[in-house]
């Protein structure tokens, strides 16, 4: 077995490919509750991938295809999801798949944390959610923008974060994937960048303006809470724009 096979068997369950795909998104989307616990699995999963994978071999083009195809696949069962746990898993594999094709020069360790951290933060604001309303699921309460302002901020901010808007890390990573790609793969990372885009304003959609909330709603995130995620967010797009040209690579 060449050195790349044996490098191939270990990363496809990190850089989760379909279905190998599946013990991730079980783990982190049904199997572990704790948060601390989902949100180190989160940044440590696709750094153990890249680290695995290395840049030595080009990939062949079956396996571009299987990339695209997964992350695909994944981006599309987003619009289907409204448990924000799973969405987050499936996030997670969509992206971290699509790691496979960063660019021969690209940092590696970088660019999967630019995709991993923003995953991370909704990770803990996912175990916000639980514990005011017992699940984080759209539309079963809504209106967090009027009862909850400052827990609703975080969560549209980390959303967009997560599904690599511009000025956040992970769009330079997606664009230095595209540049880096032919034509049909710069076209279907593209639209599974719009499918991320479009399963978000439905889910932010469910959050917001979803079922409204009892009388006695639960209390706002801790401004403790509020400023240490703000200030990643913040510290993230920083280092974002000027890792930017390593990420374009």
């Amino acid at each position: 077995m060449t050195e790349f096979a044996l490098r191939f068997v270990v990363a496809v369950w990190f850089l989760p490919l379909f279905p190998f795909s599946g013990l991730f998104v079980y783990l982190i989307g049904r199997k572990v509750r704790a948060t601390t616990l989902r949100t180190g699995l989160f940044v440590l999963w696709p750094l153990v991938g890249v680290t695995i994978l290395g840049h030595a071999t080009p990939l062949p083009e079956w396996l571009q295809v299987w990339v695209l195809a997964s992350a695909l696949l994944y981006a599309v069962r987003l619009l289907a999801t409204r448990d924000l746990r799973l969405w987050g898993a499936y996030l997670g594999a969509s992206g971290y798949a699509l790691l496979w094709l960063l660019g021969p020069t690209t940092a590696t360790w970088p660019a999967a944390l630019s995709l991993a951290i923003p995953l991370a933060l909704l990770s803990v604001l996912v175990g916000a959610l639980d514990e005011r309303f017992g699940a984080a699921y759209a539309g079963l309460y809504g209106r967090l923008h009027q009862h909850q302002p400052q827990l609703a901020g975080m969560l549209t901010l980390t959303v967009l974060a997560a599904i690599a808007t511009p000025l956040f890390p992970g769009f330079f990573v997606l664009t230095g994937i595209a540049f880096h790609s032919g034509i049909a793969a710069a076209a279907t990372v593209l639209l599974v960048w719009v499918l991320w885009t479009w399963a978000a304003v439905v889910m932010l959609q469910g959050f917001m303006f979803g079922k409204a909330q009892t009388p006695t709603a639960p209390p706002d995130l801790a401004q403790q809470t509020l400023y240490g995620l703000a200030g990643v967010l913040a510290l993230l797009v920083l280092v974002g724009l000027a890792l930017s040209p390593s990420l374009l690579q």
